[in-house]
């Protein structure tokens, strides 16, 4: 992703000239340093984690939503889908009734 180029950097730039202009005119924003944490948070949102610790980060988290999720769908299947399959099957009539017309 181009950094120069980024909404998120526009953002935060705008943001930055915007308390500065405030506060230089004479109107102080109560607090130009949250607005421009702010801008900067929005930033490091847009842009992630670049280094190779963030990377492995995103790579532990994907790997235990992945084993979390096909052990919920193993566990439902096993606890619920089957039973129920199972005692639906087992439960069924299979008997034959006859009338003496059709003997």
């Amino acid at each position: 992703m181009d950094v120069a180029n980024s909404p998120a950097l526009a953002a935060a730039v705008t943001a930055v000239t915007a308390a500065t202009a405030a506060t230089v005119s004479g109107d102080r924003h109560p607090n130009p340093l949250s607005s421009a944490v702010a801008a900067a948070s929005d930033v490091a949102t847009a842009h992630g984690s670049s280094s190779w610790l963030g990377l492995f980060a995103r790579l532990v988290f994907w790997i235990l939503q992945f084993v979390s999720t096909v052990l919920y769908y193993a566990i439902k299947l096993a606890t619920i889908s089957v039973p129920t399959l199972l005692y639906t099957l087992f439960s069924t009539s299979l008997t034959v009734t006859m009338n003496a017309t059709t003997l």
